[in-house]
């Protein structure tokens, strides 16, 4: 949601040119798109028949440091063009052979969404990007994946610059002889504020408005078996959904405010305060919801902390990061991206607004001890956003919001 009202911003100033939907021919099956009947604004690239087409890029392209080599750099650019999320994933099959033995393999995935065009590509170990959905909403600004990856959330501007349009594309299966039948979406309501997905991909919850209220209401990845969780007066809210079984709102943090964090039981539907009174307030909840990463305003900077919900205790990492700048390994260590020191200004507020921008260097954090290594010192610039990682393989994906694209880190 902040990057949305930012991009409003941004609208507002510079002003757009509104594009219709048209058909487009699928690179993939031979098929006509499905094409949506709603305007949006197209602010980025051109959307020319071939304009959306992706390839496989090496560890380095054009215009990038020259002197970095393949064989050394632990860096490789996935996309050419900007993407607006994408997912991590593996599957395991057995199959048989010849001499009728069985084995079992893992296939590793990566889908992601063109920012573009709204198609999905896929990458299947590490081959080249193939479009695997074929419904065109140009101009998306989030996306998330739902039901096991085979659905994805698009988030976009509608034609007045102003409303925020929710649409759910599913993503279809191979068929035996290699094409993809796509089917319709399904719009869900409008000017959705903030959206989180379940653990399990099967469940997402999404903030709405009206002149009273802010209403959180959970519902499945087709957006049925709708239910309230929970509604407030107060209406500018972030929503996160860590552990399978609780749902974490926090308000819209700024540097000057006091924020608050508060976690809220799926069953018991009653909010419970986790942190208060803190200026600046960001944080990100871990997979159990034993420790808490956050950040703090102060003069001219922020600190960064980690708090205990068992022993009720907190620790300084000595570090400038952002939590949305970290993602959790499964023993609740973490890989963060940031820096031992920020310029002065007010934090997150500079960074959210494109007034700050930063040269992340890559850390992993061990919370136990309170201690990190550093992975990488940040020589190319990158400002990471939308961490995931692959743990088996040893490999970080990030989005870097210089230019919202998609590269892996090998650490």
């Amino acid at each position: 949601m902040r990057r949305i009202l930012l991009i409003l911003i941004i609208l507002g100033l510079t002003g757009g040119v509104v594009w219709y939907f048209s058909s487009k021919k699928n690179s993939s099956d031979g098929q006509n798109p499905v094409v949506t009947t709603f305007k949006s604004f197209f602010p980025i690239g051109n959307n020319g028949a071939s304009g959306d087409v992706e390839s496989s890029i090496g560890n380095e392209t054009a215009g990038q440091d020259q002197n970095i080599t393949t064989e050394t750099s632990l860096f490789k650019q996935i996309t050419r063009n900007p993407i607006a999320g994408f997912s991590i994933f593996s599957k395991t099959s057995v199959v048989t052979r010849e001499n009728k033995t069985k084995e079992t393999i893992t296939d590793n995935f990566l889908r992601y969404v063109s920012r573009q065009s709204g198609y999905v590509y896929e990458i299947k170990n590490d081959s080249v990007p193939l479009q695997i959905s074929n419904v065109f909403v140009p101009a998306i600004y989030e996306a998330y994946f739902v039901e096991d990856n085979n659905s994805v959330v698009l988030r976009f501007l509608r034609d007045d610059g102003q409303t925020i349009g929710s649409y759910i594309v599913p993503i279809p299966n191979e068929n035996p002889d290699g094409t993809r039948t796509q089917k319709e979406g399904l719009f869900i309501a409008d000017n959705i504020k903030s959206v989180a997905i379940s653990p399990s991909q099967k469940e997402f919850i999404r903030l709405t408005t009206d002149s009273n209220f802010g209403t959180f209401t959970t519902s499945d990845s087709l957006d049925k078996n709708k239910k309230e969780l929970f509604r407030s007066p107060l209406k500018e809210w972030l929503v996160s959904w860590p552990k399978i079984d609780t749902v974490y709102i926090q308000t819209k943090p700024a540097g000057i405010v006091d924020g608050f964090l508060y976690k809220i039981d799926t069953k018991e539907k009653k909010p419970r305060k986790v942190l208060g009174g803190i200026k600046g307030l960001t944080t990100s909840v871990s997979p159990s919801g034993g420790l808490i990463l956050y950040s703090e305003s102060v003069v001219g900077g922020f600190t960064t902390k980690i708090f205990n919900t068992k022993t009720l205790s907190t620790r300084n990492l000595g570090l400038s990061i952002l939590p949305e700048k970290c993602v959790w390994l499964k023993n609740e260590d973490l890989i963060c991206a940031g820096n031992t020191s920020v310029e002065e200004a007010i934090y997150p507020d500079s960074w959210y607004a494109g007034i700050i921008g930063f040269e992340d260097q890559i850390f992993r954090i061990y919370t136990q001890s309170n201690t990190f290594d550093v992975l990488d010192q940040g020589e190319r610039g990158f400002d990471i956003t939308n961490l995931q990682v692959d743990e088996i393989n040893g490999l970080l994906y990030f989005i870097n919001k210089k230019d919202g694209l998609l590269w892996r880190f090998s650490f």
